[in-house]
């Protein structure tokens, strides 16, 4: 139950990216770290959403496009707030047919890009509270 209450809220802060208007792939760092900065109040959102820029950056800098693919077509597109299962499981395979695969390859890039950002996320936080450079 835990693992399904992560993955939901890791879902849901992709979503929130999305809406706020930065899931755009002509974003340079400069300028989204500026609209992070503008759009989010707290340490915490603006983490989040630094996050998951990153998770994006490594993804496209690693050459995976399937993931990021996967990604601006399940959880970036539409602009609600969540998403029911089944509309989730529709768009899954939706691109699985785009993509000649199997349903299941889709959500394993899902969750690739889910435990990028987790790894991500944790490193952030103990940058910024200085725990990582042994301060």
């Amino acid at each position: 139950m835990v693992k399904n209450e992560k993955r939901n809220e890791i879902v849901r802060i992709f979503r929130k990216y999305a809406r706020m208007g930065l899931a755009d792939a002509r974003l340079n760092p400069i300028q989204a770290y500026k609209k992070i900065d503008i759009l989010c109040t707290s340490r915490r959102n603006k983490l989040d959403m630094l996050s998951v820029y990153d998770t994006l950056r490594l993804l496209f800098l690693d050459g995976d496009e399937e993931t990021l693919d996967a990604l601006f077509k399940v959880y970036f597109s539409g602009r609600q707030y969540r998403l029911s299962g089944r509309e989730m499981s529709e768009r899954v395979t939706r691109l699985a047919k785009e993509q000649y695969c199997d349903d299941r390859t889709i959500y394993r890039r899902l969750e690739k890009a889910r435990k990028i950002y987790e790894r991500v996320r944790e490193r952030e936080a103990l940058i910024l509270d200085g725990e990582y450079f042994g301060k």
